[in-house]
């Protein structure tokens, strides 16, 4: 009896969210999505990211922020990234460079808009590794959702 009744006392005790879902629930998923990771490697330099102007709100933004996770550099080649901004009907614009220092190291990284971005188009991340790469050496770059930032967050 006395079991029972501690099990149903502490059935509320997790809380409910607006739609009736529990809160931990929801705030796991939301964190699987933010934690989502966009991989780089010698074979797939490239990440473009289109402008979602309802979410992103880039023409306020000062800075395109770049948080990169995680990072497989074992030979510690240098990493070098460029950040493009490519309008819809153009070429790309080149906003900025940034490298991992050290090498294998990760960080948030912030790069000017230079108010050059427009609610439509693409942010282009490129990896540039300057190094001669030896053949079945790795590198990897994990990258979070690229974000619109107005300061150095």
């Amino acid at each position: 009896m006395i079991l029972l009744l501690s099990v149903s006392s502490n059935c509320g005790s997790v809380g409910m969210g607006k739609q009736g879902q529990p809160e931990e629930v929801k705030r796991e998923t939301k964190d699987k999505s933010d934690n989502r990771l966009f991989y780089l490697d010698l074979s797939n330099p490239d990440l473009r990211q289109p402008i979602e102007p309802a979410t992103d709100r880039p023409e306020g933004a000062k800075f395109v922020q770049v948080e990169v996770a995680e990072v497989l550099n074992p030979k510690k080649y240098t990493a070098t990234f460029d950040v493009f901004y490519q309008p819809p009907d153009g070429a790309k614009i080149q906003l900025g460079t940034f490298t991992l220092y050290p090498p294998d190291n990760p960080g948030k990284f912030i790069v000017a808009t230079q108010g050059k971005v427009r609610n439509e188009g693409t942010i282009v991340l490129s990896l540039v590794i300057p190094d001669k790469v030896a053949a079945g050496d790795q590198v990897k770059i994990g990258v979070k959702r690229l974000r619109f930032v107005n300061s150095n967050q």
